[in-house]
């Protein structure tokens, strides 16, 4: 079978979980003998090319990469989810590679027209939900005060994105306006407020959802990882028969696991694995932590510090006099059974409605139980006094509990490792893969 991947973007230069998941799910059915090709977004974070398309390699999996300069559209709020242009290359690609089957992973920096490209050409097409772009242009369903967004709101929405971004903020001065400013003659003063452009940028922002959910429900399949993201969908008018649950599978760490505990009887280790960001709550577990005056507890923090630095000197600031927290940076894709190895409980103190992390399927992979705010699709994977512990999202004070629960507990890591069920392997959920995408129409076939 001739399968296309797409993805907002791609190893080597990226590789959070989006991208390592599409990436290791190519070489998995490469292997099974599949053609799989993948197109992708490439930034420029320099923003000096204005259109560029190459092709190369990652371990044997074909990609060509597109880079696109947003500053050439005129609708920046449109360009955030539809661009005709990125539309037509995607379709002069697609009448390249003839694919059976397209499968989507993330449209941020493509747009929505690659879906309509597919349809044109009766190529049946799945769209995996790896998070909430569809539902919020800054992915996350936070708002710019850091409480959780239940959905798309115009002018909620201005608020969250105007702070990082200017056209927004000019945005958000019309939008605080209950209609243009009237005058017999043009005001220089008011000319961006008045200026029809920004009219347009509110209509496309205030129809961004609905014309979203327009698109995907002409897709062959919504794939949903955890259930929690099903339900979120659905309760947002997300055709339930066009959204199939499909849960992830993880390749398991290659190399030895050290045995629990990793630092001796009588200790805890506690690990933070991830992006050290304001929305995956290290500062939470960090002051919890703090708190926890035991001597019999560590904790190791292994993530890039560099990509949100502000976040990140606060945290280790607050950190760094406390000698029982170590930052290690961030390892490899080859280092996952020696991160694992350095400690005995992973902690999620994510504050957002998390999907379904990797990261804790790779801990429940080797034997590590998990702590876990009680957020999103983690609730799913994390179940209270079984194979890991919850907690209320954001509460330092909650956090603080279960982690004195570990210390006062010292039969409590075993007893919660002995509650992890067998994870799902990468090459089982390829095979469910397979047969999604075997059971589409058969009129749409190509030939492989």
């Amino acid at each position: 079978m001739k399968i296309a991947f797409v993805v907002h973007q791609y190893p080597p230069r990226f590789s959070t979980g989006t991208e390592i998941y599409a990436h290791r799910l190519a070489v998995e059915l490469r292997e099974r003998s599949h053609d799989v090709r993948v197109f992708t977004h490439e930034p420029d974070p320099r923003r000096l090319v204005a259109f560029r398309q190459i092709d190369d390699q990652v371990d044997g999996v074909p990609v060509s990469r597109l880079t696109f300069f947003d500053g050439m559209a005129p609708n920046h709020a449109l360009n955030d989810y539809y661009n005709v242009f990125l539309g037509k290359v995607f379709g002069e690609w697609l009448d390249e590679f003839q694919p059976n089957r397209v499968h989507v992973f993330h449209l941020m920096g493509l747009g929505l027209s690659l879906i309509e490209e597919c349809k044109l050409r009766g190529i049946p097409v799945y769209v995996q939900m790896m998070d909430y772009w569809f539902l919020c242009p800054t992915v996350q369903l936070l708002r710019h005060d850091g409480a959780l967004c239940d959905g798309p709101e115009t002018n909620a929405c201005i608020e969250c994105l105007a702070p990082h971004n200017y056209g927004y903020a000019g945005l958000r001065i019309f939008a605080q306006r209950d209609r243009f400013v009237e005058a017999a003659a043009p005001d220089t003063q008011m000319i961006d407020v008045n200026h029809a452009q920004l009219g347009l940028r509110r209509t496309a922002l205030h129809g961004r959802s609905a014309f979203i959910r327009a698109v995907l429900d002409k897709a062959d399949g919504l794939i949903a990882p955890s259930r929690f993201i099903e339900r979120f969908f659905r309760d947002r008018g997300y055709a339930d028969a066009n959204i199939r649950h499909l849960p992830y599978g993880v390749n398991l760490p290659q190399g030895s696991i050290a045995p629990m505990p990793v630092n001796g009887p009588g200790t805890i280790t506690f690990g933070f694995f991830g992006s050290v960001n304001a929305q995956k709550g290290l500062e939470v577990l960090v002051s919890a932590f703090r708190d926890c005056k035991s001597d019999r507890l560590r904790l190791v923090v292994r993530g890039n510090m560099t990509h949100f630095p502000k976040y990140a000197r606060r945290v280790r600031s607050f950190a760094e006099m406390d000698a029982r927290i170590s930052f290690r940076g961030p390892f490899g894709h080859d280092g996952l059974a020696e991160a694992l190895s350095s400690i005995d409980v992973l902690v999620v103190p994510s504050v957002w409605y998390e999907n379904t992390p990797f990261v804790v399927l790779e801990a429940f992979s080797a034997g590590r139980p998990v702590i876990a705010s009680d957020l999103g699709g983690l609730s799913e994977l994390v179940r209270d006094g079984v194979n890991g512990r919850t907690f209320r999202a954001g509460d330092p004070g909650a956090l603080l509990e279960v982690l004195k629960d570990f210390d006062r507990d010292p039969e409590l890591l075993q007893r919660l490792a002995g509650g992890i069920e067998r994870v799902r392997t990468l090459g089982e959920n390829a095979e469910e893969f397979i047969e999604l995408w075997e059971g589409a129409p058969n009129g749409a076939e190509r030939k492989a």
